[in-house]
């Protein structure tokens, strides 16, 4: 088969290996779309050694053909984060395309519980629900609900995704973003209202945001979030940081702000994205995107920038 395979740092090549051998209770999935992730262009920046195939956001077809996405993230099942459904927190949890060869390959291996059937959603399409399942445990652990304004800082693709599933539990929802482009996109796309780091955002809102999400990193958008957010309010640090962010800690306590973090998704946010998804409630098909050819994926991950839209590989043309 042929696979992308991470070596030393910056270094990504495409490589022929075997197929690989499902071990019990795995199956193995034709790999027929993948999308690219800011994990995996960090993944690559650092290297890996043994060498290893990337790519967790991943779509493909069994071999009786049936069409499944992938959910990544592999607790241990014994721990007490594992019992309570929440494998994303598991320590020793085992993430395909980081801990294990992932989706940048013809075929991959992948417990087969992990292997969802897509039902009618298109395997074009169902990379994007692994990003999405991250953006609805992300909304989950904030407690926004009906009514609620909130504010998504950062208009991206996981800023649209985290903006979506906002309003999917009913919030209304303010996008802060730079660049005009961005925050006419998020508009054209469903945010109740947009604006600049100048904007006032409870003008905006019609009330202060009792919920921010930051998926701009670095900290000046995590410290203008805790700066615009209503007393008692939650910001959810969806973006990472490389060099750190500093943040006031008496914004924190004085204006008693809760602060949270998550990384990842569990199966059961993994099925309700497909449930979102494939009634249209959120339709993913309208999130910016643009397909590239395999073998572009060792320069797309070489060079560490993320595009502007959702960059997806096909693996295989005939993705339906």
């Amino acid at each position: 088969m042929r696979a992308v395979q991470v070596s030393a740092p910056g270094r990504a090549r495409i490589v022929e290996l075997p197929d690989p051998e499902p071990a019990p209770g795995e199956v193995l999935v034709r790999v027929e779309a993948a999308a690219v992730c800011a994990t995996d262009l960090k993944f690559t920046a650092r290297g890996s050694d043994p060498a290893r195939i990337p790519g967790h956001e991943i779509a493909g077809r069994l071999a009786d053909g049936t069409a499944v996405g992938v959910h990544p993230d592999i607790g241990c099942g014994v721990c007490s984060w594992c019992k309570k459904g929440l494998t994303n927190r598991c320590t020793r949890r085992i993430s395909i395309g980081l801990d294990r060869d992932g989706g940048f390959a013809d075929v991959v291996a992948v417990p087969s519980e992990h292997a969802v059937p897509l039902d009618g959603l298109p395997t074009s399409v169902a990379p994007l629900l692994e990003p999405l399942a991250c953006c609805l445990h992300a909304v989950g652990l904030t407690g926004a609900g009906r009514g609620d304004p909130a504010l998504v800082v950062g208009a991206g693709p996981m800023g649209i995704l985290c903006m979506w599933a906002l309003r999917s539990v009913g919030v209304r929802v303010a996008v802060c973003q730079r660049s005009a482009e961005r925050r006419l996109l998020a508009a054209e796309l469903g945010a109740d209202a947009v604006l600049a780091p100048d904007g006032d955002v409870g003008e905006a809102l019609g009330a202060e945001p009792r919920v921010a999400i930051v998926t701009a990193p670095g900290g000046e958008a995590l410290a203008w979030a805790t700066a615009h957010i209503a007393v008692g309010g939650v910001v959810h640090v969806f973006a990472g940081s490389p060099d750190g962010a500093l943040v006031d800690a008496n914004d924190v306590h004085y204006r008693h702000l809760c602060m949270l973090g998550s990384t990842g998704s569990t199966l059961a946010d993994y099925r309700r994205a497909l449930e979102l998804a494939s009634s249209r409630t959120i339709d993913l098909e309208a999130l910016p995107r643009k397909f590239l050819p395999f073998e572009s994926l060792p320069h797309v991950l070489a060079a560490r920038s993320k595009g502007k839209v959702k960059e997806l590989i096909r693996v295989k043309d005939s993705t339906q």
